[in-house]
């Protein structure tokens, strides 16, 4: 890899996690606030913002201690963990605030009337 395109996978990065993980995430919460999927309910929500949460975390931990240099083969490996882990990071972002929306909904719900 030519140093002088080092600077596009640092871009790449920081776009994942700062503008495509949010996106993604304010998707999927937008999704869930219409109610589109009908068949997913607060479990499904949480169990998917835990599973996407925990390989968001390992993924970055493996690309960490991967620690590749810049010319090895592993390197593709560890920008591409990096990448998906930040891919991730939105899903965990949208289901769990689809999780809490969800668990508002009931709160307001099961409130007394005056």
């Amino acid at each position: 890899m030519n140093p002088d395109y080092l600077w596009l996978t640092g871009a790449a990065e920081l776009q994942t996690f700062f503008v495509v993980g949010p996106i993604l995430g304010i998707a999927i919460a937008y999704a869930a606030w219409q109610k589109q999927p009908q068949n997913f309910n607060t479990g499904r929500y949480g169990l998917l913002c835990i599973v996407s949460g925990a390989i968001a975390v390992s993924l970055l931990v493996f690309a960490k201690w991967l620690n590749a240099d810049v010319r090895t083969a592993r390197y593709f490996l560890q920008l591409a963990s990096v990448l998906l882990s930040g891919l991730l990071f939105g899903a965990c972002m949208g289901c769990g605030f689809s999780a809490l929306l969800r668990v508002l909904r009931w709160h307001k719900a099961t409130r007394l009337k005056e």
